[in-house]
């Protein structure tokens, strides 16, 4: 359990020292289809989630992979969120979240 500790501090240690704010992936149940407005284009890194595999390899593949946290201010006022590898769309775009929970051009 200390490990685990210790090697999630490192993490996010390693994640602010870069600049990115450390977040849990968005889950599908937050997701709702709609269209919107980009607000923000954050870097981001995942938070190792915790596992009975100590010493496993994807919690820290995952956390080190660069990631894009999408902010889309949607028609009613509310905010969605996902999270994207590459950065392709900047605020004030006007995009479509889909069903699957992706992002697609106006």
């Amino acid at each position: 359990m200390r490990m685990t500790s210790i090697a999630l501090a490192l993490v996010a240690g390693s994640a602010l020292a870069q600049g990115h704010k450390v977040v849990a992936p968005v889950s599908a149940k937050e997701m709702q289809p709609g269209y919107g407005v980009v607000q923000s284009v954050t870097p981001v890194r995942f938070a190792p989630e915790r596992s009975a595999a100590a010493g496993g390899s994807a919690a820290k593949d995952e956390a080190a992979r660069p990631m894009y946290r999408v902010a889309v201010r949607m028609p009613d006022g509310s905010m969605q969120y996902r999270d994207l590898d590459r950065p392709e769309f900047k605020v004030g775009d006007n995009v479509l979240l889909t069903n699957a929970g992706d992002i697609v051009p106006d």
